[in-house]
């Protein structure tokens, strides 16, 4: 009998759990190479919906630029800033050698689309080598359960749309099961491994769910602009890369931020 879509999402999200789970467990150089796969592929992607085919060297280099910022990050967290400031410079001097070459056709918004990939992936993603192992279930479970729990009120309660504009199945009954199993999540993991009240854990809950729903419709609007229903299909059920982690690359700063003004753990 064929898998449905249900069955392909589910077994998708189910196998490789134990092993990001033991990556998760691990930190370190586990840690920094999954961040630099979801990093590349993502990326990849993200290129791939503005430049189809063409451009395949400088998707490479934004790929490649991406790596090395992880990496920066990872050896010395303080050199972040500086690798990412390196990275536009590097870009600037690619816009400057196209430039010369051909001012006519050299593209100013392609050296930002490439730099922007940077940003949106590896900047973002970068904050979970900072954080231990209790931060990042935490962190992981409020993103993919914000998801996966939103997918299946909407599918199952879902009347009133949200933003359709941007999304047009999203719910906000859909929204408001997330809402509630990104704080159930948070409120597990908290009151296990955490030091703050149960009080401080709801409402980290409330806001990292905010930052995932924000995620999803920001990744949600870059693929309607460019006319993409998914950002890839390495991923049976679920689309691509991206269309997994988008809400992950805006949970990770919220909490980094907001742990950085009351410690959670």
């Amino acid at each position: 009998m064929p898998l449905t879509s249900h069955h392909k999402r589910l077994l998708t999200g189910l196998l490789p759990l134990p092993i990001l789970l033991w990556i998760l467990f691990s930190g370190g150089v586990p840690l920094l190479l999954l961040v630099m796969i979801l990093a590349a592929l993502g990326q990849w992607e993200l290129y791939s919906m503005f430049w189809k085919q063409e451009r395949p060297g400088w998707k490479l280099l934004g790929v490649v630029g991406g790596a090395l910022f992880l990496l920066a990050a990872y050896l010395a967290p303080t050199a972040a800033p500086a690798a990412l400031a390196g990275l536009f410079c590097l870009f600037g001097v690619l816009f400057l050698v196209n430039y010369s070459a051909d001012p006519e056709t050299a593209s100013f918004p392609d050296v930002l689309l490439l730099f922007l990939g940077c940003c949106y992936l590896p900047l973002l993603l970068h904050f979970a080598l900072g954080l231990a192992w209790p931060e990042l279930l935490l962190v992981v479970a409020a993103a993919f359960l914000s998801d996966t729990a939103a997918y299946y009120t909407g599918s199952k309660l879902g009347r009133r749309h949200v933003w359709p504009s941007i999304s047009p199945k999203k719910t906000w009954e859909g929204s408001a099961g997330g809402m509630a199993a990104c704080v159930g999540a948070c409120l597990i993991v908290g009151l296990a491994w955490g030091t703050a009240s149960m009080s401080a854990f709801i409402l980290l809950g409330v806001a990292l769910n905010l930052a995932a729903q924000v995620g999803d419709f920001f990744e949600s609007a870059v693929k309607r602009s460019q006319g993409v229903k998914d950002s890839g299909t390495l991923l049976p059920g679920h689309g691509g890369i991206l269309d997994r982690i988008d809400s992950l690359l805006f949970v990770l700063p919220a909490y980094a931020a907001l742990s950085l003004v009351y410690p959670f753990f």
